[in-house]
């Protein structure tokens, strides 16, 4: 098993996890764009909206090739993105998480006029003993139509690609209603 991220920091957060665990997993860092494997695989996954920050919406060929390259004939490619819905109804304006430890707030929005790139900017707080510590991060995502993603999944040489509505993993999330949210799996031509 491989794991592949761009960032120094996750890469080696999920090597100590995977010693931790005494799991069997090679981390790569690598950018999505243009990753390569040390073997072809079975299987690849792409969750939490990830492929959503790439930072232009023809990187989404790229990363498409570079999962065709990284698969077996027959294998397959599950992710998962928001969609414009999403950026339009679940986005914009102030939202929060509390759990015990931890509290997120995140207020979005769009970055440009057209529509294709949505934004937030999420502050966790962290209890750290008695303490609580604050993070902040600005999170932008392309939003892709489900025209271009098959389009991006046939040219990079995926023959099937199904798509499923994502509300019924949210549990009667309020926010997310049908076509804000959708997992992907394509399958490499054999």
């Amino acid at each position: 098993m491989y794991g592949v991220d761009l960032s120094p920091i996750m890469c080696r957060l999920a090597r100590a996890k995977a010693r931790q665990r005494r799991a069997s997993v090679q981390v790569i860092r690598g950018d999505m764009r243009d990753f390569r494997l040390p073997e072809r695989v079975d299987l690849v996954l792409c969750e939490f909206d990830a492929l959503k920050h790439v930072p232009r919406k023809e990187d989404l060929a790229r990363v498409a090739h570079g999962v065709s390259r990284a698969l077996r004939p027959g294998g397959h490619f599950f992710f998962d993105v928001n969609n414009r819905l999403a950026f339009q109804k679940v986005w914009p304006g102030v939202w929060w998480i509390e759990k015990p430890g931890v509290v997120l707030v995140m207020r979005g929005g769009w970055v440009d006029r057209d529509g294709v790139r949505g934004q937030t900017d999420a502050e966790w707080f962290v209890r750290e003993g008695n303490l609580w510590r604050r993070r902040r991060e600005h999170i932008e995502q392309v939003a892709w139509t489900t025209a271009e993603m098959r389009r991006a999944m046939r040219e990079a040489g995926f023959d099937r690609v199904r798509a499923f509505d994502a509300t019924p993993f949210f549990n009667g999330d309020p926010r997310i209603e049908p076509g804000c949210r959708t997992f992907y799996l394509a399958r490499k031509a054999g």
